[in-house]
């Protein structure tokens, strides 16, 4: 029986290739599949302050960095500049000429056209911790105008007046979280402290229990659409969602700072610019916390039970400007809460962190996902537009979407039954369901909806701004499900049909061309859909009387 367990050599070579292939299809999937045009490159600028870094050492970000650039996912790359404020940061601080890392800038400021301009990058990830004076107006207007450009901006501080500096005085940003102690809920040693810290596997309540295995639980808030579409499920926001479900914890943190959503939306900025334009407000999309009777092993007063809010988002897309993100602490994101603190020994539980246990690391996994989230998520409409353009392809050359599509490849568009186009439809979205979270997928299909039915969006995207009260709520007659099947199902038949099986011939200049086929042919499968159901509700109204 022992035997049975060993390798022949040439089983043993065999399983080599085969995990060689799956590392290439990894980190290189073009060299497998050619059809896998370029990703979407995101360009992102991230900036930090004082004693922060993106080094190795316990205030570094060489962690996230390291995420951002590793993921893996086969539609998005993102090309990092790290930047630091200080002219005095060594090279190691902003990784200068590290392997993936496009430009390091030590000294940086907002107003200087070598560093930074409305369209040199998609987005913008700011960590500070200096509690100085604002940034000069000159940056502010800089960092405005990339704003109201379509640019996204990313931004946290910590406890008291930490980050206030560089993200306290930014628009938007300044009014989703408290850059300040003044309301008393922000600081570092009293009980109304944001002590997010959860026991370890020693006794009691330390302060490195931040560098251990066990994160904090959050509360993500819950959506839904009008119209009962998908279900009548309830989501997370887009942040907050993964391939393995919701994203329900961070890394905990002895006292964190705040997410608020503001009280006055109708602000106008110091460049003249309206704050929130349309109307559209930030909210509060997940809250934490606080256990009664934490004292960070008696350094800290005793808390008080609570709860506050750990990230806020705005959806400018809506008003054609940037999406912004805040979170409560750069703690959620620096290496001492994740990888350990270089103090304590690999031994131990807290000088690995998540990556100690077999469970730290599916945590660690779920807390990767809110990272890439966030870059995906905030960058510009253009990479979106990227994006859907790159789940098409992904999709029409998918294994089981090529055989679905190609079941009868001599048959015409118009002569296909609509139950053979839902049925590509379905392999498709769970094919979709496969490689990206569920939100991403609900994404896809309103993305697919809005080109012939635009006015059906706010009833079924869950994510829509609602009005306070809904004076008639629509009543979930339908599940519109296959229509969305046969929406997509169509989409790719007509992408089908135009190419053939000629599938290798492809070039950017065909997928352009071809996205546009795809939207011709969703317009067509929504009146294939339209039909149908006109049909088979003529036949159920003849037994109701």
């Amino acid at each position: 029986m022992e035997d049975n367990k060993l390798l022949s050599t040439a089983n043993e070579n065999l399983l080599r290739e085969i995990r060689k292939n799956k590392e290439l299809f990894r980190t290189e999937p073009m060299k497998i599949y050619p059809w896998w045009f370029w990703p979407c490159t995101v360009r992102a600028l991230l900036v930090t302050d004082g004693g922060l870094d993106f080094g190795t050492g316990d205030f570094g970000l060489s962690t996230f960095v390291s995420i951002l650039q590793n993921d893996g996912r086969g539609y998005v790359r993102f090309e990092l500049t790290l930047a630091h404020r200080s002219a005095f940061a060594s090279d190691a601080q902003v990784q200068a000429g590290a392997a993936g890392i496009k430009r390091s800038i030590k000294g940086f400021k907002f107003d200087d056209t070598n560093h930074f301009s409305s369209n040199m990058y998609d987005e913008v990830f700011l960590f500070g911790i200096n509690s100085g004076a604002p940034i000069p107006d000159s940056e502010l207007i800089a960092i405005s105008q990339f704003m109201n450009g379509g640019g996204g901006v990313f931004a946290t501080g910590d406890h008291g007046s930490l980050g206030n500096e560089l993200c306290g005085n930014i628009t938007r940003v300044r009014s989703m979280r408290n850059w300040n102690n003044s309301a008393g809920n922000v600081g570092m040693s009293d009980a109304a402290r944001n002590d997010t810290n959860r026991p370890g596997h020693d006794a009691g309540s330390q302060f490195d229990d931040q560098s251990d295995d066990v994160p904090q639980p959050i509360q993500p808030k819950l959506y839904s659409s009008r119209w009962g579409a998908f279900w009548k499920e309830t989501y997370p926001h887009p942040l907050l969602c993964s391939p393995n479900g919701r994203i329900m914890i961070l890394p905990d943190h002895p006292h964190e700072g705040e997410c608020i959503e503001p009280s006055d939306i109708s602000q106008t900025y110091l460049d003249g610019s309206p704050e929130y334009p349309m109307g559209i407000r930030p909210e509060v999309i997940a809250f934490s916390t606080v256990l009664a009777g934490s004292n960070a092993g008696g350094s800290k007063t005793a808390t008080n039970a609570q709860r506050f809010g750990a990230i806020s988002a705005y959806d400018g897309h809506r008003a054609d400007i940037g999406r912004v993100v805040t979170d409560a602490t750069w703690h959620h994101f620096v290496n001492v809460n994740l990888v350990g603190e270089l103090g304590i020994p690999d031994s131990e539980i807290k000088g690995l962190g998540f990556l100690a246990t077999a469970a730290g690391q599916a945590h660690f996994d779920q807390i990767k996902h809110y990272y890439i989230n966030i870059g995906v998520w905030m960058a510009r409409k253009t990479n979106h537009a990227c994006f859907r353009k790159r789940t098409i392809w992904d999709l029409v050359y998918n294994h089981r979407v090529l055989e679905a599509t190609m079941m009868e490849p001599n048959l015409r568009f118009e002569k296909i039954h609509a139950s053979l186009i839902y049925a590509i439809g379905t392999h498709a979205t769970d094919v979709l369901g496969k490689r990206a979270s569920h939100c991403r997928k609900i994404q896809f299909i309103l993305d697919i909806i809005r080109y012939p039915l635009p006015e059906l969006i706010p009833t079924i995207d869950p994510w829509f701004p609602q009005p306070e009260e809904i004076q008639d709520p629509v009543v979930p007659w339908l599940d519109l499900n296959p229509l969305f099947a046969i929406a997509i199902g169509s989409g790719l038949l007509a992408v089908r049909e135009e190419i053939g099986a000629n599938l290798e011939k492809m070039d950017e200049k065909i997928a352009d061309r071809m996205e546009q086929v795809f939207d011709e042919g969703v317009k067509r499968g929504v009146d294939i859909a339209n039909d149908s159901f006109q049909r088979s509700f003529k036949n159920i109204s003849r037994y109701i009387k």
